[in-house]
């Protein structure tokens, strides 16, 4: 009884520990895409700049930020719903 006691507990500990290394990691990819998606943002913002100065603006199509927007969006919610899961999931099996 005392032994079994013992395996339940290690197994919830086990069990958060990874649930928080999921949301830990999750987070920095979260950000890490937040930051990627304002970087490219202000580059092709500068390209831009440079092409009107340079009165070629033309050859460079403005719908394409928002296609990289919609991009990085993505990419976020993916991995927001894949924490998610990932968090759920041993709950659940639990």
């Amino acid at each position: 009884m005392v032994k079994e006691s013992r395996t339940n507990t290690s197994s919830l500990i086990v069990m958060f520990v990874f649930v928080g290394l999921i949301v830990i990691v999750n987070l920095v990819v979260v950000i890490g895409l937040i930051k990627g998606k304002a970087t490219r943002k202000k580059l092709l913002n500068g390209l831009l700049e440079m092409y009107r100065d340079q009165k070629v603006e033309k050859y460079y199509d403005v719908s394409l930020l928002g296609n990289y927007d919609l991009r990085y969006n993505l990419f976020i919610l993916v991995v927001v719903f894949t924490g998610i899961i990932a968090t759920i999931v041993p709950f659940i099996l639990r």
